[in-house]
């Protein structure tokens, strides 16, 4: 006996079983068409469903919590406005009415009769007395105006503070909730390692290649999506390469220098070959190059500031000038201000050494040392009035301090603004040769800090850590990647790259 199963929905013939209607068996059979309709409504479904989602995650953000925020943000905005409107009003009125008394005794003393002065004269014996006597009420009604005003005045300030505390308690919680949520820590992932048995204490991008310290040698290397690939490797140094600068007019051209002092200007011969010229110099610790690429200057263990003529088309680097009689201790870094018309110093000497140059004689002048608890290991520029300075130890509590050029050019230490760094307990120091650097595509900086990576931006406003990297040693020494995605990092007891990307 044959039985033609047909569709609860369409009456059409049966095509599949849906096992979904456990409880139903009229609707498990189903057709074709009956399965497109369903599935249309389960994409509807899922939309609505969607929709509602988003929704109810904008509310959390617009609406809600955040919402009442704002209101009584401006709820306490509204009353200091109106109290100190009142303020300033009472003291306007104080200052009207001395003007109107003073107005008035002038347009008295303004008026004159002859005969009625003549009057006067003969009534009044004691004409001096009385000149007296109304200076003298005068003069008591300018004071008591005047000590009135004073007196609002002086409790103005402590007045304002009491009724903004509120505003500014509040107003930080908001910035700080919604701060914290858009500003979450990116992802650092750890792709790939390079073994290398020599210290890299220097490692440098141009538009091809990476260059790093290999003990005295310098390895170039190709780098592509996180991959390091050998290229070539440089021979020059006696010593450690500590620091190399390249050039972005001539390709592939650079400059190094090491331990033993010695200073290399490079220009690439052919694709696996470079020429290089060789310069005696000081025990190299900093090496800045100028934005033109026509001057370099050498921060020494010496003591010293060097300056050198660069010219990457000859390959030629000649000796010009030192400032001497500097610092008192070995130099461990130097900046330049965006202008290059500032350049600051420190050094092992615990001070700070400003400098400016003279627009005519085009030479540096010392104009003010700032002395600090512990030597400093690092100093950038974040604009051309502001740096950033940081202590080697736990003196300064691992903290990034600013300074700020005054109305008189002195630059002092905000102390409000400094910002706290993850606290090292184990009492490590920070080591030079890995300088503050900047990436200018992802704008952020890039700074090593003891057995931390940190890639930080930095506004006028404030001090955000886009991401971090912890380590179990300080012997570590990093750059980015040009289009900033990628941090490599060599570890010296690992005797390792470590190649990691950042998720932005």
């Amino acid at each position: 006996m044959s039985t033609d199963f047909k569709s609860q929905m369409t009456d059409a013939p049966v095509d599949l079983v849906c096992q979904q209607h456990k409880n139903k068996p009229e609707k498990r059979l189903a057709c074709n068409l009956c399965l497109q309709e369903q599935q249309n409504i389960n994409v509807q479904d899922y939309e609505a469903k969607e929709k509602k989602k988003r929704c109810e995650n904008t509310d959390i953000i617009v609406g809600g919590e955040s919402l009442e925020y704002a209101k009584n943000l401006e709820k306490n905005i509204d009353s200091v406005m109106e109290k100190i409107n009142d303020y300033f009003e009472s003291m306007k009125e104080i200052v009207q009415k001395l003007t109107d008394s003073l107005r008035s005794e002038r347009e008295k003393n303004l008026k004159y009769s002859f005969f009625e002065e003549l009057e006067i004269y003969i009534q009044t014996k004691d004409q001096s007395t009385e000149e007296n006597e109304k200076v003298k009420q005068i003069r008591s009604k300018i004071i008591n105006q005047f000590g009135k005003l004073k007196r609002k005045l002086e409790t103005f300030p402590s007045n304002l503070e009491k009724m903004s505390e509120n505003v500014l308690k509040k107003t930080q919680e908001f910035y700080r909730r919604n701060y914290d949520e858009l500003n979450k820590p990116l992802n650092l992932d750890l792709i790939t390692t390079v073994k290398q048995r020599d210290p890299c204490y220097t490692l440098t991008f141009n538009s091809e290649f990476l260059f790093t310290g290999c003990g005295k040698q310098i390895k170039v290397w190709n780098f592509n999506q996180g991959n390091m690939q050998e290229h070539a490797k440089l021979n020059g140094h006696a010593l450690s390469v500590t620091r190399i600068v390249t050039s972005s007019k001539v390709k592939n051209s650079f400059i190094s220098a090491a331990e033993c002092g010695s200073l290399i200007i490079w220009k690439q011969k052919n694709e696996k070959e470079w020429e290089f010229l060789k310069k005696p110099a000081q025990w190299t610790n900093c090496i800045v190059l100028n934005k033109n690429e026509t001057e370099l200057i050498l921060a020494s263990a010496n003591c010293e500031i060097d300056f050198w003529s660069v010219d990457f088309n000859q390959n030629q680097l000649i000796y010009n000038y030192s400032l001497e009689n500097t610092h008192q201790n070995t130099i461990f870094d130097l900046t330049l201000n965006k202008k290059e018309n500032k350049m600051v110093t420190c050094g092992a000497d615990n001070k700070i050494l400003i400098w400016t140059k003279d627009d005519q004689a085009q030479k540096w002048k010392f104009v003010q040392e700032i002395n600090q608890i512990t030597y400093g290991t690092k100093v950038a520029f974040i604009s051309d009035d502001q740096f950033v300075w940081m202590g080697c130890d736990q003196k300064t509590n691992d903290q990034i301090f600013f300074f700020k050029s005054q109305r008189d050019g002195k630059f002092e230490n905000n102390q409000q603004k400094a910002f706290q760094l993850d606290i090292d307990e184990e009492q490590y120091v920070d080591y030079h040769l890995n300088p503050i650097t900047y990436n200018q595509l992802q704008k952020v900086f890039l700074v090593r800090f003891k057995r931390h990576i940190y890639i930080i931006k930095i506004t006028d406003a404030d001090l955000q850590i886009v991401t971090k990297q912890k380590f179990d040693t300080n012997l570590i020494f990093a750059t980015l990647s040009n289009d900033g995605k990628y941090l490599i990092a060599y570890v010296e007891d690992l005797k390792r790259y470590q190649i990691r990307e950042i998720k932005w």
